[in-house]
């Protein structure tokens, strides 16, 4: 009799765990292509996969981000052992640059009503086109890694590669027309029922055939605070204005020994612009221009013209913007009024 209701009791603890399992998780990346917007959705798949999540909604609007950080999240979407559904939404969102890679990797990727897609081609930190040698570089790496997604998963190979070469984009309905995305849903819930009969590859080729997800409970994964501060970290204004602020702040100490409150200032930013090289592509030729125009500054202790450090704030502003590598990060793009609009302010300060 013990053993009976042992064994009833393990049944009916197993039964409402399956009927507690199936959830359709939800994540919210309207966001920057972003190291941290990989870690969150790396483990946002991880955990709900292991809740028992049929599968995994991604929500997007992004104005781009990273080439290698996309390059790793389109990694985990084909690894991910549940379905990964990429939902640009909703009405007036998009999918641009890096967001245009990993839409296309998605096991489903739909669009809602008023959206966009395209303009994946690399530019310049100031938004302009890259020149030269380096632009092809850009280029071609970029084409490479979505032709690839594009025929693994089926979708238009040609147009993802105007997307690159001539920042094509596309509506909603012309994306679906032009076999880019797989389906146009007005909100979640049509959504998961369009995808039902839909058969998507797994990891392995494994087949799976999807169903109607509309009925489930819905989870949604936030994004941690550690995961945005590393996006933080990753924008290329923050880096910029970091940078900034570590050259300014060490070059106003030089020019007034003993402030302390400058050069605590500038060895906090340095430390967290240190750090921020660490998420982001940098250029090497921008840390040089911030590096000659520290040198620069600092020479005009000695050599008192105003030249020397005008040029100094003009080197380090330059610097500032080109800080991003753009042949990694195509579509990052940093505010130059912004940037020189501080770096006015900041030279301001010093001369004051």
């Amino acid at each position: 009799m013990k053993n009976l209701m042992v064994l009833c009791l393990s049944l009916l603890t197993t039964i409402a765990s399956a009927m507690a399992e199936d959830f359709v998780a939800v994540i919210n990346m309207e966001m920057g292509i972003f190291p941290g917007t990989h870690e969150y959705l790396k483990s946002s798949i991880i955990e709900s996969e292991r809740e028992g999540a049929k599968v995994l909604v991604v929500n997007l609007d992004t104005p781009g981000g990273m080439l290698n950080t996309s390059q790793d999240i389109i990694k985990t979407i084909f690894d991910s052992p549940i379905p990964v559904i990429f939902y640009v939404g909703p009405t007036g969102a998009t999918a641009t640059s890096a967001g245009v890679f990993v839409t296309m990797a998605a096991h489903v990727a739909a669009m809602a009503p008023g959206t966009s897609i395209g303009a994946a081609h690399p530019v310049m930190g100031d938004g302009k086109d890259i020149p030269g040698d380096m632009r092809a570089k850009a280029e071609n790496m970029t084409v490479a890694m979505v032709e690839s997604i594009a025929q693994q998963r089926g979708r238009n190979v040609e147009w993802v590669k105007k997307a690159v070469v001539e920042s094509a984009t596309l509506t909603d309905s012309e994306a679906v027309k032009q076999g880019v995305v797989d389906l146009v849903a007005r909100d979640l819930d049509q959504l998961l029922k369009q995808v039902k009969g839909k058969e998507v590859s797994m990891a392995g080729q494994k087949k799976l055939t999807l169903k109607d997800y509309s009925a489930l409970p819905r989870k949604t994964y936030e994004i941690s605070f550690r995961h945005n501060l590393l996006n933080h970290l990753a924008d290329p204004q923050i880096a910029a204005l970091l940078w900034l602020g570590a050259t300014t702040g060490l070059s106003i100490e030089l020019y007034n020994p003993g402030a302390i409150l400058p050069a605590i200032v500038g060895i906090v930013c340095l430390i967290l612009a240190l750090l921020a090289s660490q998420v982001i592509p940098i250029n090497t030729g921008a840390i040089a221009l911030l590096i000659a125009g520290c040198l620069m500054i600092g020479a005009e202790l000695f050599v008192t013209s105003g030249l020397l450090g005008i040029g100094g704030i003009i080197a380090i502003a330059l610097g500032a913007i080109y800080i991003v590598d753009v042949s990694e990060a195509p579509g990052l793009v940093v505010n130059v009024p912004l940037i020189l609009g501080v770096a006015l302010f900041f030279g301001m300060a010093m001369f004051g």
